[in-house]
């Protein structure tokens, strides 16, 4: 007998209630990631990425009745230039100031521009009422000053943006150590390989639950099928390979929905065992 999606989950399936929280995707479009950034694969699974796959670009945004939580804040309009279809939130925009000031949290997953980039411009902060939720180690580490020589010079342009995208946010910053509670039956789960400090979403209303994934996973195409599948801007490759596999067996033995910031779908989900992986079976 299959276990029943938690909360009330409406059509679409990019917005459903658990206990007293209300979860709803927010797409920031999509990314079309060459296929030569997965490593480790046979030349089928290579077939699956070709020019027309599509790589979403999710957020969420978590209500409790008093507090409005982002996960992640897209990428602004800072990556259209190479992803002409990201940015679509447009948090930037002046007729959002009223939304922007009313969010009173948000959760960074890790801090590459795709999303963080809609934080902050022209050096000021977008969102002035928001906590914004950190891992220490993901803060420390693209933060620091001397990363930006310690890099090879081909991502010095990544390290200054996330540098500058930063900068304005500092004093707003809740640093975190690890697994963290944050109350309303959020937690911060350590996720780290993707980079220093990723981290995953726990939601949790008695016995229900859901988890963002963020960036375990980047390809559904490749990476359910075969966890083993590296994408080239991991930073510690087998670290996050590992992080990835050891959520794939929760999920997948819990039965516990979830969704993922690079899906080709916005949707929530379940993960299947498939032979010796996994698969996405939307709600």
């Amino acid at each position: 007998m299959e276990t029943p999606m938690p909360g009330t989950l409406e059509k679409s399936a990019t917005r459903l209630a658990l206990g007293d929280l209300t979860l709803t995707a927010l797409s920031d479009g999509y990314l079309d990631i060459p296929a030569a950034y997965f490593s480790n694969v046979t030349p089928a699974e290579q077939e699956a990425v070709n020019p027309s796959t599509r790589f979403g670009a999710n957020t969420w945004l978590i209500e409790t009745g008093t507090r409005k939580i982002l996960v992640d804040a897209g990428s602004g309009h800072f990556l259209r230039e190479r992803f002409p279809a990201s940015g679509a939130l447009t948090w930037q925009a002046p007729e959002k100031a009223e939304e922007r000031a009313a969010v009173t949290d948000i959760i960074i997953t890790h801090m590459h521009a795709d999303h963080i980039g809609g934080l902050s411009l022209n050096g000021s902060s977008l969102f002035p009422n928001a906590v914004i939720h950190v891992q220490a180690t993901e803060w420390n580490f693209w933060t620091d000053a001397a990363l930006l020589s310690a890099v090879p010079e081909d991502k010095r342009p990544m390290v200054h943006l996330i540098q500058a995208l930063a900068k304005p946010v500092g004093n707003q910053l809740r640093l975190h150590r690890g697994d963290a509670d944050l109350g309303n039956g959020i937690t911060l789960l350590s996720a780290p390989g993707h980079t220093p400090g990723h981290q995953a979403v726990h939601l949790s209303a008695g016995a229900e639950e859901m988890i963002l994934l963020a960036d375990v996973v980047v390809s559904d195409a490749l990476q359910f099928a075969n966890p083993e599948v590296r994408y080239a801007l991991d930073s510690d490759p087998a670290l996050a390979v590992q992080t990835r596999k050891t959520l794939f067996d929760r999920l997948s033995a819990d039965r516990i929905p979830f969704a993922a910031t690079h899906l080709s779908t916005d949707r929530f989900g379940y993960l299947e065992t498939r032979g010796n992986g996994f698969a996405f079976a939307e709600v």
